[in-house]
C-alpha cells in the first residue's frame, strides 16, 4: 500500500513537534476541518434522518492521522427528550491506520492525505418525537497503546507489572479528547 509516503517536511532536527501534534487540540483543530451536514431541518416519525460529517486534512501537512498509534473516532447517536441514547442508535467509525499489535498486518488505512476529505454517512429511521442527533468526534492519540495494554493485561498475573499496565492505560486513555460535538434537534 502506501508505506512508502515519507513526508518531506517531517525531517526536521528536532522530530517531536510532530509527536506532541495529535496530542495537541489547538494543533488538531487548526490542521482539521469538519462539517456536519443534514438533508433536512425537520423530520416527521417515519422519516429517514441522513447526516454526514466531513473530515478535512485542511492544514496538517501529512497523513491525518499519522503513524499508526493514533485513531479518530467518528460517532453518531440519536437522544430522546432526556438525553438518553437511543437503543441500537450508536454508530462510530475509526479513522486511521490499523495494525495488528504485533505490527505484522495491516487491517486498514483510513488515513486522510493532506487535502483531502473523509466523509461519514449515518442513516435512521425516526422512531419518534422530539429526537435529537448527537455527532461528535474523539481523537485518541494512543489509541494503538490502549490496545496493547489492555491485551497484555489479560495475559499478566502478576500483582507489580498489573499495576504498572493500569498505569499506562490510565496514562494513554487520558490523552483523548473531544475534536468536534454538535447537537442537532431533528424532530
Amino acid at each position: 500500500g502506501r508505506m512508502g509516503n515519507s513526508c518531506q517536511s517531517c525531517h526536521m532536527p528536532d522530530r517531536r513537534h510532530l509527536w506532541r501534534g495529535i496530542h495537541d487540540p489547538e494543533m488538531v483543530r487548526a490542521g482539521v476541518t469538519v462539517r456536519l451536514t443534514l438533508d433536512k431541518e425537520r423530520y416527521q416519525v417515519g422519516d429517514q434522518v441522513e447526516a454526514v460529517i466531513t473530515l478535512t486534512n485542511s492544514g496538517v501537512g501529512h497523513y491525518f492521522p499519522t503513524y499508526v498509534t493514533p485513531k479518530v473516532l467518528v460517532r453518531f447517536e440519536l437522544m430522546d427528550g432526556k438525553g438518553r441514547s437511543l437503543k441500537d442508535s450508536m454508530q462510530e467509525e475509526r479513522i486511521g491506520r490499523e495494525v495488528t499489535l504485533d505490527l505484522s498486518q495491516e487491517l486498514f488505512d483510513t488515513r486522510i492525505p493532506p487535502g483531502k476529505s473523509h466523509s461519514v454517512t449515518y442513516a435512521r429511521t425516526i422512531s419518534q418525537s422530539g429526537l435529537r442527533l448527537k455527532a461528535s468526534i474523539v481523537v485518541s492519540p494512543d489509541d494503538f497503546y490502549i490496545r496493547f495494554f489492555e491485551a497484555k493485561l489479560q495475559e499478566t498475573k502478576t500483582r507489580k507489572a498489573r499495576d504498572l499496565l493500569h498505569e499506562a492505560l490510565g496514562a494513554a486513555r487520558t490523552s483523548s479528547f473531544i475534536l468536534f460535538e454538535e447537537e442537532v434537534v431533528l424532530s
